[in-house]
């Protein structure tokens, strides 16, 4: 699979597609937009992590811990990315608050 068509499949709403197709390539290519897409698909499979972290069941709290490490990869991925208009770097402050919102939902119910 190339990255064009990983960058096809979230243009698709293939999220975990896309992110599990990313992941293999990137563990040995960190190339320009390889990364672009390890990034992108990272915050697109996060966002759907935090929606399933709903409550304090055990399957929430996992999706919640998941989503945890994926934003400590992409706060030490962001900075490596050439980010002319700075939406990698917006996208990372979204999602810390996002996470600190569900970190507080999931932990009040």
């Amino acid at each position: 699979m190339t990255v064009k068509e990983i960058f096809e499949l979230r243009r698709e709403g293939k999220v975990e597609e896309a992110y599990n197709a990313i992941l293999p390539m990137y563990r040995v290519h960190h190339g320009k937009y390889t990364s672009l897409a390890m990034f992108w698909c990272a915050v697109d499979m996060m966002n759907v992590l935090l929606s399933k972290a709903v409550d304090a069941s055990d399957a929430s709290l996992a999706a919640l811990a998941e989503a945890e490490k994926i934003y400590l990869s992409l706060q030490r991925l962001a900075p490596k990315i050439y980010d002319e208009s700075g939406a990698c770097l917006q996208a990372v402050l979204n999602l810390a608050g996002a996470l600190q919102s569900t970190r507080i939902r999931v932990k009040v119910k």
